[in-house]
């Protein structure tokens, strides 16, 4: 597979929130894909792919020992059936996945939401055509799929959770192929509007939920022996002509007062993979 992105130098440190992502001014390597200096009152998310050689002990296995999160039995089933894990760490990360986001760690993100109500953190580009095998949910079988030119990403859809919590809906897609012409009914219905887009392929029977605290750290990833999964898609780079396996980091607050039933929390839907936009 192809490898989506360069390798990042991630300065970490431990602190009573979690810990630091990104480079410290003393040390080699890119910017910061920070949030805005004044990001607007709300949701807001960061996120990092850490990358190994596939069957690496820390993201195949040592990663996966904490206690699973609290999901319906039945979404657990449906994830992996589909190659695809989730775990949310509290507190300080493991020291040794801490120390692999020193020096393992690709295409960080950070994404504020105020006028969108969520944004597709990318996650890996599969070889082209990209094949595997989806069970879209437990009441239907599985079925071949097969996209030209695909972009695999985690969906991911902030809300206030309460008490200094956010709720985070993430659910996997996938953009391919080219952009093309989609004509829908105008607002008052006399006529048709185009608009260019990628196509998408959804799966809402994966989506899953979760409540992050202030010191919560969502993981997603994908075992090393899911082959021929969606999840080995979405989770798999290549470089140097060898596999290399991915997890996704994921972890989120809320700046400014909680919303009211009258505050919009969004005015339009955004489900397109960022592509350098980090604001």
């Amino acid at each position: 597979m192809r490898r989506a992105g360069g390798a990042l130098l991630v300065a970490v440190f431990a602190a009573a929130v979690g810990c630091q992502w990104w480079p410290r001014a003393d040390r080699p390597g890119p910017a910061r894909a920070s949030l805005p200096a004044a990001a607007p009152d709300g949701a807001y998310v960061e996120s990092v792919l850490i990358e190994r050689p596939l069957g690496d002990d820390v993201l195949d296995r040592e990663l996966w020992t904490t206690a699973k999160p609290p999901l319906p039995a039945e979404t657990d089933v449906i994830l992996a059936e589909n190659g695809l894990r989730v775990r949310v760490v509290s507190g300080a990360l493991p020291a040794a996945f801490r120390r692999l986001l020193e020096t393992d760690a690709v295409d960080p993100h950070g994404f504020t939401f105020g006028s969108r109500p969520d944004v597709v953190l990318p996650t890996a580009t599969p070889p082209d055509p990209c094949s595997f095998r989806v069970l879209p949910d437990l009441a239907g079988g599985r079925r071949d799929v097969t996209l030209k030119g695909a972009r695999c990403g985690i969906l991911v859809r902030p809300t206030w959770g309460g008490d200094g919590r956010l709720k985070v809906y993430c659910e996997p897609q996938l953009q391919h192929g080219e952009r093309a012409d989609v004509y829908r009914p105008n607002g008052d219905g006399t006529g048709l509007t185009v608009t260019g887009e990628i196509p998408v392929e959804r799966y809402p029977g994966l989506g899953f939920e979760l409540t992050l605290g202030p010191d919560d750290h969502l993981v997603i990833g994908s075992p090393a022996a899911a082959a021929g999964t969606l999840g080995e898609a979405a989770l798999t780079a290549e470089a140097d002509g060898q596999p290399r396996q991915r997890v996704l980091l994921i972890r989120g607050g809320w700046r400014g007062p909680p919303p009211t039933d009258d505050a919009p929390r969004g005015r339009r839907a955004v489900a397109a993979v960022a592509a350098g936009d980090s604001r």
